[in-house]
């Protein structure tokens, strides 16, 4: 799964670590300080080519407002506009950012909850010939 792969490189470039402030497919409610990555709406896959555009949420809770928002955008920084790259088994031809990242209000322990969506333009590098 590319979602794997995704919190694999975040992790790689020191930006988060994944089961301790990165998580896949939840955000969860005891952790002050943490990001979730989830599946987000995609395009369909171009049946002629066997490449995919997926998109995923970069989901974010912080008690401080800069330091989540500044934590989005080192993920932004790392993603957005880059392009022939491999991540896990995953040749990537761009990566990019959908926007900057969104102040989503507060949870109701008055955190600050933010979303950056990213899409990614890629290819299993196993079935690559």
């Amino acid at each position: 799964m590319i979602i794997q792969a995704v919190a694999d490189y975040i992790e790689d470039n020191e930006i988060a670590t994944v089961g301790t402030d990165l998580f896949i497919g939840e955000l969860p409610f005891d952790k002050d300080n943490c990001m979730s990555l989830m599946y987000a709406p995609s395009p369909e896959p171009n049946k002629a080519i066997p490449f995919y555009t997926q998109m995923i949420d970069v989901r974010a809770r912080f008690k401080n407002y800069e330091d989540g928002y500044n934590k989005l955008l080192e993920v932004f920084r790392l993603f957005h506009a880059v392009g022939n790259f491999t991540m896990g088994n995953f040749h990537v031809y761009l990566s990019y950012a959908a926007g900057l990242p969104v102040d989503n209000d507060r949870d109701i322990e008055r955190r600050h909850l933010f979303q950056l969506s990213l899409g990614f333009t890629y290819r299993e590098e196993e079935s690559m010939s």
